[in-house]
């Protein structure tokens, strides 16, 4: 018993803009379904295009592959021979074939497929239909086309160049391919104005039914399909005259053809054969060009002396407004391809932006060919086909690489001529001219870090054509030459990454001092960022390799420029490269390290590098090291290998690797993550991570623990808000000048923490404080030490010195940022000078500060002052020659100062009302709260002004907050600083990045 015929699937096709999305809507009306997701709608065609995007981009994609892009110069031209076998297509066959599988199962009745590039496509569309059993049946959209022309060039004139005579030469192109190619199979031709004349509309949909199932169609879904059609949508319609071109006369009569066989005449098939036969005809492949439309003597005698001399049929190798930038004196009724052949040239004119006549010559008479009469017709009869270059952007070496490039380079396109033609053509918007000016600039000088920038960011979409064009590359040989970019076969690097290339057993490298074998293979590996000027010629040179390996985020960029990179994936099992016989006793005699199994029971981390003496100093179990690895000297390619082996088998063994300041050569080629991992790693084991300076030890772990819980992001901040007893108040009755009783107009607010032994040299530093009106807060944030004591006790001695003077202290340690807006809220004055209980204020920095807020602008929130540094008492930078002591927060009030550090120390002059309108201080865990409260200003758009005078003392000393919290968590600070105001650039916080990123 046979099985059950498949259902037919029809085919709905037609030039682009002749109506077939309308077609689209209409068969789910009539009861045909166009399964798949459909493309939605957009201003060109607003209510949806009805092709499916699967089948729509697999045939863009196999058509700029074959260097036929429809819309293009290219989409005229006639499939190149043999193109069923291009490997490019029997990958769109394969996909193409498993699409319509899917489908077959699923569809119980007639069913179809809209796309116009199907009328280019149809062998192979007939190809897989007759493999899979489906029965094919073809409905063909026919429009006007002069109103294809006009709604083309109001369309893709911009997008891809569109030219009147190129619009006639494509609806030529599409419907004589799908004539000749439906042969036998079940044709049905609907006239697109048919559907707005009411009574051959519905004559039309009847017919369109019958094709479709094969039976009448009910009354109701024949007018919910004519509810489908929108005569407004209808725009492109114009009287001869206002037309950009006269229609050419063939597409007239093509026209009227098809639009009898829509009438549905008797003598249909007839009509039918009679028309695919004059289609056939020898000539009629292409549309010729018209004749000169003016009747100037001169345009004539153009015209008949160019006939008289030897031509060629031009394709896309002859470009109409590019020969007229030339000669700008040529008449508009004047055809420049025929001045052209008459006597353009003669005058070295250039038919093409890529086409140079003298550059032509010489490559013929390099080659021992004389070029006679003009060398645009030269090159098409022969240089074509023998692969001379018409100009130096062309590389035959690059065309000889696949059919595909040998197709784009007969259909004119800067993607056949050169690797990094699809590069200039995505950075110039498709403009040819422009595109080509680019390319020779890059032949002379290389690409820019910008251009090179440009083609990475540049959309995909202008790259589909150059992934085409790279084939699957063969298998490597036993033997190679290996070239590296950017570095050479002594880096353990290289051959770290080399472990992830495809090598067959036993490769071996040619040495790099041997001479040139016989016939030599060359494989390339990029393992560093690719390099900009003259560097980056090097380039050129890899796409013509058959095997170019890079890391994988090289690689898009490098296919992106023609070069057939593969990537090298770590992840995947290693070919053996690094299993030298005997490496671990050869690394031991070579290069002097240990066993790499003995080490992993000693050392569960091992740093490599050296962060300073202190460092070295606190090197101690669980952290192991090797301070000296830098020194490390590598005189051969098989020591490098050694190193790599060894440090593979340390990785492997479970140790955890830290790179400590990895240098350049490191960060740029990332060998630490081409080791490959323990094959069961203990819980917490990282591969090797990077770190720079400043780190403790302590922190390391700390690190190490959080990076392998997955690098969670901090936790909001929460700032406390704890209550407070007060201990002591004074509020002032002395009156001021004439009578009146002082307020004060700044306040000193210090903030206090178990600094019993520092407290009073800060209150003394403020009762000398040449400031009149001048506001004491003191808060104690529960202090253990008796702090709060003391200064009960001298403010009950010198607390009447001050208009105002409070001491409260908190009933809990809520932390500075807390102590710190305790104080703020409880002062009066408008200004509020910051200082911390173990740091001091010269006699004038109150009145200096205060004096320069008062002239500043009301968005000036803060005035801060030189302050100098003492380190356990003793002036930083001072010495014996009596050198001036080290100055913080001399840099200005800029956000640029502040991207990367905190440059302004907490000692300044800050507007309580800024203070009050950002939400005050931040609790930040480890510190910084001051930077945190800069930046929070600056966001609020408030801004700082410099006092340029030293007015306060920073003491730096063991038991300081920056010493036991900040400096020992500097990483978690840095991620709460950086997830908070996402414009820093802090160093410390990038996490696993740390040590890999360029400077």
């Amino acid at each position: 018993m046979s099985p059950p015929e498949s259902p037919p699937l029809i085919l709905l096709v037609g030039m682009h803009r002749s109506g077939t999305s309308l077609l689209g809507s209409l068969l789910p009306a009539l009861g045909v379904p166009l399964p798949g997701d459909l493309i939605a709608g957009d201003a060109h065609n607003p209510e949806g295009y009805y092709e499916r995007s699967d089948i729509t981009a697999l045939q863009e994609q196999l058509l700029i592959a074959m260097g036929q892009w429809w819309p293009s110069e290219a989409g005229v031209l006639h499939r190149p021979e043999g193109w069923l076998d291009f490997p490019a297509v029997r990958s769109a066959a394969e996909s193409l074939d498993r699409h319509l599988a899917q489908e077959q199962r699923r569809q119980l009745g007639p069913w179809a497929i809209k796309d116009p590039r199907t009328c280019l496509l149809l062998p192979l569309w007939r190809q897989i239909a007759a493999q899979r059993g489906v029965p094919l049946k073809l409905v063909l959209s026919v429009r006007d086309p002069a109103e294809v022309m006009v709604s083309l060039l109001q369309r893709d004139r911009r997008a891809a160049g569109m030219t009147a005579w190129r619009a006639q030469r494509l609806w030529w192109r599409h419907n004589r391919a799908l004539l000749l190619d439906a042969a036998d199979l079940p044709l049905l031709v609907v006239d697109y104005g048919a559907w707005f004349d009411p009574s051959a509309c519905r004559r039309q949909l009847q017919a369109l039914g019958r094709f479709c199932l094969e039976a009448d169609p009910m009354s109701a879904a024949l007018e919910a399909a004519a509810d489908c059609i929108r005569p407004g949508h209808r725009r492109s319609r114009r009287s001869r005259a206002e037309l950009p071109q006269a229609l050419h006369p063939r597409l007239r009569r093509l026209h009227r053809a098809l639009q009898e066989l829509a009438a549905g005449p008797p003598d249909r098939e007839r009509r039918q054969r009679r028309l695919v036969r004059w289609l056939a005809a020898p000539g009629r492949q292409q549309i010729p060009p018209i004749a000169p439309a003016g009747r100037s003597l001169r345009s004539q005698l153009i015209h008949r002396r160019a006939s008289l001399a030897p031509q060629a049929e031009v394709g896309p190798w002859f470009d109409p407004a590019h020969y007229r930038r030339q000669a700008p004196g040529l008449g508009l009724d004047h055809d420049p391809l025929c001045h052209y052949w008459w006597r353009g040239w003669r005058e070295q004119r250039s038919p093409h932006p890529a086409f140079e006549g003298d550059a032509y010559r010489l490559a013929c008479r390099n080659r021992g060919l004389t070029v006679r009469g003009a060398p645009l017709r030269h090159f098409l009869t022969v240089g074509l086909a023998a692969g001379i270059p018409p100009s130096p952007v062309a590389e035959p070496r690059w065309m000889a690489g696949a059919l595909q490039r040998q197709a784009l380079w007969r259909a004119a396109r800067l993607e056949g001529l050169h690797p990094w033609g699809a590069a200039a053509l995505a950075l110039e918007g498709d403009d040819l001219q422009q595109a080509v000016e680019r390319l020779r600039h890059w032949q002379r000088q290389g690409f820019s870090a910008d251009d090179l920038a440009a083609i990475a960011a540049a959309p995909p979409g202008s790259f589909t054509l150059p992934a085409a064009l790279l084939p699957d590359p063969p298998p490597l040989p036993q033997r190679c030459r290996l070239q590296v970019l950017g570095t050479h076969l002594h880096d353990w690097q290289v051959h770290a990454w080399l472990q992830h290339a495809p090598l067959p057993p036993g490769f071996s490298l040619i040495e790099e001092q041997a001479p040139p074998e016989a016939a030599e293979s060359v494989i390339a590996l990029v393992l560093s960022p690719l390099p900009p000027g003259p560097a980056s010629l090097q380039l050129l040179g890899l796409a013509l390799l058959p095997w170019v390996f890079a890391r994988a985020e090289q690689v898009p960029l490098l296919r992106r420029l023609g070069i057939n990179a593969q990537p090298l994936e770590p992840g995947v099992a290693p070919n053996g490269w690094l299993a030298v016989e005997e490496a671990e006793a050869e690394a031991a005699r070579q290069l002097g390290v240990p066993p790499a199994a003995a080490l992993a029971g000693l050392a569960p981390i091992l740093a490599f590098g050296s962060l300073g003496a202190e460092w070295e100093r606190s090197l101690a179990p669980p952290i192991w090291g090797w301070p000296e690895f830098d020194d490390l000297a590598i005189e051969t390619p098989q020591q490098a290998r050694l190193l790599a082996a060894w440090l593979d088998a340390c990785n492997r063994a479970g140790i955890q690797l830290v790179r400590l300041e990895p240098p350049g050569s490191e960060r740029l080629l990332r060998g630490w993550q081409a080791l490959m991992p323990p094959s069961d790693p203990a819980p917490g084991w990282l591969p090797p991570q990077g770190f720079v300076a400043p780190l403790s030890a302590m922190e390391l772990q700390g690190e190490l623990r959080w990076r392998a819980q997955g690098a969670p992001a901090p936790p909001p901040v929460q700032t406390p808000r704890p209550a407070h007893t007060l201990l002591w108040a004074w509020q002032g009755d002395a009156s001021g000048p004439g009578g009146m009783v002082q307020t004060p107009t700044a306040a000193v607010c210090i903030s206090l923490h178990n600094y019993a032994d520092r407290i009073t040299a800060a209150l003394e530093s403020v009762l000398v404080q040449s400031h009149g009106p001048l506001e004491l807060i003191v808060v104690d944030d529960a202090s253990e030490d008796g702090g709060e004591q003391r200064c009960l006790a001298w403010l009950e001695r010198h607390g009447q010195r001050f208009v105002r003077a409070l001491l409260v202290r908190h009933t809990g340690n809520g932390g500075l940022a807390a102590a710190r807006n305790t104080a703020f809220r409880l002062a009066q004055a408008p200004w509020c000078f910051v200082l911390d209980a173990d740091n001091l204020l010269h006699p004038e920095a109150v009145a200096a500060c205060l004096r320069l807020a008062q002239a500043s602008p009301a968005d000036i929130a803060v005035v801060h002052p030189l302050v100098e540094v003492l380190q356990d008492g003793v002036l930083q930078g001072s010495d014996s020659t009596g050198a001036a002591p080290s100055l913080i927060s001399g840099r200005s009030w800029q956000r640029c100062h502040f991207l990367d550090r905190n440059l302004l120390d907490a000692m300044a002059l800050v507007r309580r009302s800024a203070w009050d309108a950002v939400g005050g201080y931040a609790h930040i865990p480890g510190g910084w709260e001051d930077y945190d409260f800069w930046c929070k200003l600056m966001e609020a758009g408030y801004q700082g002004v410099l006092a340029p005078q030293r007015l306060a003392t920073y003491h730096r000393h063991p038991e300081s907050m920056l010493a036991t919290a900040t400096h020992q968590r500097l990483r978690l600070v840095s991620r709460h600083l950086q997830q908070r105001h996402p414009w820093l650039q802090l160093s410390l916080a990038a996490g696993p990045e740390e040590g890999w990123t360029l400077a």
